[in-house]
């Protein structure tokens, strides 16, 4: 009766997917390097102006993200001062799902 540890992958299950996904990744880097040797970026390709005028027709504007940003750095100093071992858990676990996302 499988009681479960079936279903986990080996550790060589995940270097043969990890290799076979860098030798997918080579692949692609090697056609856009052929795509950019022509004059038009690709069709999916944007300029920051387009992507400005995106965020504008969707109702977001740089520069109060950039104020939120600077609020947020604020009140976390502000929260760091009233409660540091709060502060110090929201910044691990901030650092952690940053880190794991880029893993």
């Amino acid at each position: 009766m499988d009681q479960g540890h079936g279903s986990m992958a080996t550790k060589a299950e995940l270097e043969a997917e990890l290799e076979e996904l860098r030798k997918r990744n080579a692949t692609l880097e090697a056609q856009a390097e052929k795509e950019a040797g022509s004059e038009d970026p690709p069709e999916g390709t944007k300029s920051s102006d387009e992507i400005r005028q995106l965020l504008e027709d969707h109702g977001i504007d740089l520069s109060q993200v950039q104020s939120l940003g600077h609020d947020v750095v604020e009140e976390f100093g502000r929260l760091q001062k009233d409660y540091p071992i709060t502060a110090l858990l929201i910044a691990f676990s901030l650092g952690y799902v940053v880190g794991r996302a880029q893993g």
